[in-house]
């Protein structure tokens, strides 16, 4: 490519963009991309305390002694009373015994 050497227009040349519109444009950018983040960061971190409030605090009344009940029963069904008696400083001990599968089952949720 080849320029005819009469004539120059230097004036009308905009080859490079002017510095302070390329500053403007970064820091512009910039804070529309930490406030794009900080408003997902607000949203993500609402909806995750929203629903750990409404799993731990907000249940139902009727949900909550129902589970309490059947695990009641489930401790009432299974466990029992142990007796031991110790030799050498002659006290007898009692203890309350529950079988492990039944205290996993508990645990998880899953009560009979």
């Amino acid at each position: 490519m080849s320029h005819p050497h009469e004539q120059l227009d230097i004036e009308n040349d905009h080859e490079d963009p002017d510095g302070y519109a390329t500053w403007a444009i970064g820091i512009g950018g910039s804070f529309i991309m930490i406030a794009t983040v900080a408003l997902s960061c607000g949203i993500y971190y609402r909806a995750a305390s929203s629903e750990a409030f409404d799993k731990s605090v907000n249940i139902r009344y009727e949900q909550r002694d129902m589970v309490r009940d059947a695990q009641h029963a489930v401790l009432l069904e299974s466990a029992h009373w142990v007796s031991e008696h110790d030799e050498e400083s002659g006290e007898e001990t009692t203890r309350l015994v529950l079988p492990i599968h039944d205290a996993m089952d508990i645990i998880a949720g899953n009560a009979k």
